[in-house]
């Protein structure tokens, strides 16, 4: 500190921080951070989805959605790559999907598949939509 006083962390503080795993221009940072500190691994969470959902009023269908997302992970086949939960925990799930998935989902695949076009297409809203509207 500038006033010459040392500063220190008292034991029962914890510093948490995220890293994106799959942002490989940042491997070299990455390599000198997992040496120093822990790691704690976080994948999709769909349970949370489901209790999120349950809670809310009129709760969101999740099911459908949730084996969509399973789909398109088995697509990515990188647990570091997976879509998670985050993008779908709203309230008005229902009247934001469409934006949340043409303006989210839709370029996040794009730059996944980026020489796989057709992959993408089988991803569209155009195409998800009608089995995840009409199971609400």
């Amino acid at each position: 500190l500038a006033s010459g006083q040392p500063f220190s962390i008292p034991a029962n503080v914890r510093i948490l921080g995220t890293m994106n795993t799959a942002d490989r221009s940042i491997a070299l940072v990455d390599f000198a951070l997992r040496r120093r500190f822990a790691f704690l691994a976080v994948p999709p969470n769909f349970d949370a989805l489901r209790h999120y959902h349950a809670q809310q009023a009129p709760a969101f269908p999740v099911e459908t959605l949730i084996a969509l997302l399973e789909r398109v992970n088995t697509a990515i086949e990188d647990p570091h790559f997976a879509l998670g939960q985050s993008f779908f925990l709203r309230p008005h799930l229902a009247a934001e999907l469409e934006d949340i998935w043409r303006t989210e989902i839709e370029p996040y695949l794009e730059e996944y598949f980026f020489d796989q076009p057709e992959m993408v297409e089988a991803f569209r809203w155009e195409r998800v939509q009608r089995s995840l509207m009409t199971s609400r």
